[in-house]
């Protein structure tokens, strides 16, 4: 007995030794940290034309966002998206103003006033492009980054517009809006007439709007606005040879509005052949542009056919002669859903899940027996949808 006690005594001295020597470190993770997984949104080649996701309105924490330019680009990349544009305020910036507010009981000879003034504290709009520069350097990222910001005066009589494809931001205010718009010209840019019927009953022009739409100073107009469709744009737009945007106006962030609903954010697919500036801005004044908001796509009838056609591959399965039927089978090959409709009938195609319809019995019709659909998340002119025949691929 004697002897096990002395036994179970020297056990515990040698294991008391051993915790006593053992090793706790200071610090310790609790997960092996890794790089967030970007969303990504497949969408087909359209007429040997890749589609880019772009958002070409976006503010920061500079005028009245609430991201600053870095994170603003981590944000879109992380969303998917290839292309953005930050397009701060040139004259309204609530974030400087806040922050004179802050260092204002500190700092009683230093006064913000407004962008009119001459006197006014002056704000350098190329060091904020440069910030967001700097973070897609440092990411890595192959995204493609546009210098630009919005002029905005009035809503209900001027509006505001996005100047894109700028050399030097600061050299473009005027007390005259055309004339501002007129120097963005002289620098190679364009200019996008931004949510047309915000504050406002209607999206049909004013004065102002005829005379810099007449002048040719517009280039284009946002058919979305986050979660807002303007229909009448889309005819403004075909009938002047404008080009349709969609973009976010983001001034939060994306994940509240977007990511949480299961939806890809509101944003203008171009259709060009490289990821470049040169070859985004020649697709865009092409108007080879597809809108998309809230699941819909919005833009020319042609392009969204073709968009239609290159994103759904359509395979005939079965073909029942005697009773004039014939069984497809359409496989979505693009991130975004499609909704077809074929009389009261609606299928939904998945992204990358394919679906079997049953088209015919009428013995007395040979179009019965086409894959024709109206597709009813698809917007066109005149608050249409577009109707389509399905190419069958061999």
């Amino acid at each position: 007995m004697k002897r096990l006690i002395i036994f179970a005594l020297a056990v515990f001295a040698v294991g008391a030794t051993a915790v006593a020597e053992k090793k706790i470190p200071h610090a310790v993770r609790t997960f092996n940290e890794v790089s967030g997984r970007r969303t990504e949104i497949v969408l087909p080649q359209v007429k040997g034309f890749n589609c880019y996701k772009g958002d070409f309105h976006i503010h920061t924490s500079y005028s009245d966002g609430r991201v600053n330019p870095a994170g603003r680009v981590v944000e879109a990349w992380m969303d998917g998206l290839d292309i953005i544009a930050i397009t701060d305020h040139y004259e309204g910036r609530r974030g400087e103003q806040n922050f004179f507010k802050v260092i204002a009981p500190y700092n009683a000879n230093v006064k913000y006033q407004s962008a009119k003034k001459a006197n006014c504290v002056k704000a350098d709009f190329n060091a904020i492009h440069q910030e967001a520069v700097n973070q897609l350097e440092k990411s890595g990222f192959p995204m493609l980054l546009i210098k630009g910001c919005e002029m905005a005066r009035n809503a209900e009589t001027h509006g505001h517009f996005n100047a894109l494809f700028l050399n030097d931001l600061n050299d473009l205010y005027d007390e005259d809006l055309a004339e501002a718009f007129r120097k963005v010209k002289a620098q190679g840019g364009i200019v996008v007439h931004n949510h047309p019927a915000w504050r406002r009953k209607t999206s049909d022009k004013t004065e102002f709007h005829e005379q810099v739409y007449g002048e040719g100073l517009i280039d284009g107009v946002e058919v979305a606005n986050g979660y807002t469709f303007y229909p009448h744009i889309v005819r403004r737009c075909i009938d002047e040879k404008l080009t349709m945007f969609a973009n976010t106006d983001e001034h939060t962030m994306t994940a509240h509005r977007f990511n949480q609903l299961g939806l890809y954010r509101t944003m203008t697919i171009v259709l060009a052949k490289e990821l470049t500036e040169k070859a985004v801005k020649d697709a865009i004044l092409k108007h080879r542009t597809i809108a998309y908001s809230g699941g819909n796509l919005i833009g020319e009838e042609s392009w969204l056919v073709e968009y239609l056609n290159a994103a759904v591959d359509c395979r005939v399965t079965k073909v029942d002669k005697k009773n004039n039927e014939h069984v497809y089978m359409l496989t979505n090959n693009s991130s975004i859903t499609l909704r077809l409709r074929r009389g009261k009938t609606i299928y939904e195609l998945e992204p990358f899940k394919p679906i079997l319809v049953s088209i015919g019995k009428d013995k007395t019709d040979v179009e019965a027996t086409k894959p024709v659909f109206h597709v009813d998340n698809m917007w066109i002119v005149d608050y249409n949808h577009p109707k389509v025949t399905l190419e069958i691929d061999k």
